[in-house]
């Protein structure tokens, strides 16, 4: 079995290809699951690298990557027929999922045992050539909802701004925050996303060719936002402070972010956590049906070529979501 892997922290190069590994045997409450994509996210660098919080307490050699789509293969003692086909996991069963943020196992692997509570079925109707969007869903679209309905908890009627409008979280914010009812959602992004963010429903605030400070001040005649959401933190969390209504709130994403320059200024700012189940993926699944969350695919990569991938997520620019081809 190939599955990708590190033994030390450090750049990209640390990933290694492993073409001999054992298959996992999955634990009584666990699915075997032959993984065909695997989306990726910037919390795979920062795992790689040592900086995420999650790196802690990781034991190495380890595996890297936190979703994936793919097919059911089999299951664990605890989980018979019955039981499958009650939550739509029978052998066979196309399925899209992410790590419970407590399981530290990648998923950048031909086969993963993974916990059945951790996975949703793909609707029958999904073209096999729409499986990359599938497996770039479930982190993205967890941290979205974590962030929408339980921590900015936006209202009919706020303004908001999000940083990242392009970028995978960022492409469900949008729409997420109009259906919270939103009356108006700016997103930062390069100019040349623009286009791609007026589709989401917000109105693009360019920061490579203007100053997307001095438009925020314009666009809300020096009000602010009633919410910021933000997706980059270290180059946005301070100046945002200037931009925030009186009695708004800041929710930037970065597990690790340090809160207390907000709030020495007596603005309300928070973390979102995500809150892993089937009954999200199953939102998630409503929303992709109906097509109110178009998530974009920007590139597929060979499982081979994780290296260049997560060089990729580092720069930081990426459009959509990166996706690696765990069969090719």
């Amino acid at each position: 079995m190939r599955e990708i892997r590190f033994d030390r922290f450090g750049g990209p190069e640390v990933l290694t290809l492993h073409s001999d590994a054992a298959p996992p045997e999955p634990q009584p409450d666990e699915v075997l699951v032959r993984v065909s994509y695997v989306g990726l996210n910037p919390l795979d660098y920062k795992v790689r690298d040592g900086s995420s919080g999650m790196s802690r307490d990781l034991q190495l050699p380890a595996g890297t990557g936190r979703e994936m789509a793919g097919t059911v293969v089999s299951a664990g003692s605890d989980l018979d027929d019955a039981e499958l086909g009650s939550r739509g996991l029978m052998p066979g069963t196309r399925v899209f999922g992410m790590r419970a943020p407590g399981d530290p196992r990648g998923v950048a692997a031909e086969l993963i045992a993974i916990g059945a509570d951790d996975l949703a079925p793909i609707p029958d109707e999904i073209d096999d050539e729409d499986l990359p969007r599938w497996a770039g869903l479930a982190l993205v679209g967890l941290t979205a909802i974590a962030t929408i309905e339980d921590t900015a908890r936006i209202e009919p009627g706020q303004t908001v701004l999000v940083h990242g409008g392009s970028g995978g979280v960022g492409q469900l914010l949008i729409p997420m925050a109009l259906e919270a009812g939103a009356s108006q959602v700016w997103a930062t992004g390069r100019a040349a996303n623009a286009e791609r963010i007026r589709e989401l429903g917000a109105v693009p605030v360019p920061y490579d060719t203007g100053d997307w400070e001095a438009e925020m001040r314009r666009a809300t005649e020096g009000r602010g936002v009633d919410v910021v959401l933000d997706t980059h933190y270290h180059s946005t969390f301070l100046p945002s402070l200037d931009h925030i209504a009186e009695n708004g709130l800041l929710v930037t994403l970065p597990t690790l972010a340090d809160l207390t320059p907000a709030h020495e200024r007596g603005v309300d700012a928070k973390v979102p956590r995500i809150k892993p189940g089937r009954d999200r993926l199953d939102r998630l699944v409503q929303g992709i049906r109906a097509g109110r969350y178009p998530l974009e695919v920007s590139r597929v990569l060979p499982l081979d070529q994780i290296a260049k991938a997560h060089t990729l997520l580092e720069d930081g620019h990426t459009r959509g979501k990166l996706v690696l081809d765990a069969r090719a």
